[in-house]
């Protein structure tokens, strides 16, 4: 038997999912658009990359209407307890309604949820006992995407070489300036792009918040290209 679909009406709850639906439809169009096919074109990153970022990202709006539309294991008006496990089971003082020990009543949803976890504005639902597996799924690939996303702006910016597509304001001497500089000018390991980011050359010093960040001296063969 396939698992039951769990609606709640609760217009705060639409809001939530909503704002969550339109950040991921942001990224999802504007990420591609503006770093991974441009750099995809100019050779940059590999064709593995884009599909990379889409699975990521199809799995992750996947697992937020699985778990936003999932049963989280509402308890049946009239259950039928075994004799066996009568002592298992417990009023609510809520709803007047017989409930396995462990489950909780949900103001939100107005019943109660086997293993009630939280009740979550971000999915409009709760997360009980038959959907906090979705849950966790859809806190997974969430972080696998924003850290790909996160890694893919800090490239764009600190390690890609400039889109040859963008045009600037400049005269035909700096455009042969700027011709010659890019063929000469050696490309700027990724250690001393994080090193000028961080502000120090010690790798394990990045990942250190309580300090405070010293500008390296950068030097003269790649001055020209922060």
């Amino acid at each position: 038997m396939g698992q039951r679909i769990h609606f709640v009406v609760d217009p705060q709850g639409w809001c939530c999912l909503g704002l969550i639906i339109f950040v991921w439809l942001y990224n999802t169009i504007f990420i591609p658009k503006v770093i991974l096919f441009p750099h995809y074109e100019e050779g940059n990153i590999s064709v593995v990359a884009v599909l990379c970022y889409y699975f990521c990202s199809v799995f992750c709006i996947a697992s937020l209407f699985r778990a936003s539309v999932a049963d989280p294991g509402k308890l049946p008006e009239n259950p039928k307890i075994p004799i066996t496990e009568r002592e298992h089971w417990e009023l609510c003082n809520k709803c007047n309604m017989m409930r396995p020990k462990r489950s909780h009543h949900c103001s939100r949803c107005g019943h109660c949820v086997r293993r009630m976890d939280h009740h979550c504005p971000w999915i409009n639902n709760c997360v009980g006992e038959d959907n906090h597996w979705l849950f966790l799924q859809l806190c997974f690939y969430t972080q696998i995407l924003s850290s790909y996303t996160l890694i893919l702006d800090f490239c764009h910016y600190y390690y890609f070489l400039p889109l040859k597509k963008e045009n600037w304001d400049t005269t035909s001497i700096e455009k042969m300036s700027n011709c010659c500089e890019d063929i000469s000018r050696p490309r700027k390991p990724w250690q001393q792009t994080f090193s000028e980011v961080f502000g120090t050359h010690w790798k394990i010093l990045w990942f250190i918040p309580f300090r405070r960040r010293q500008p390296l001296r950068v030097p003269y063969h790649f001055a020209n290209h922060v």
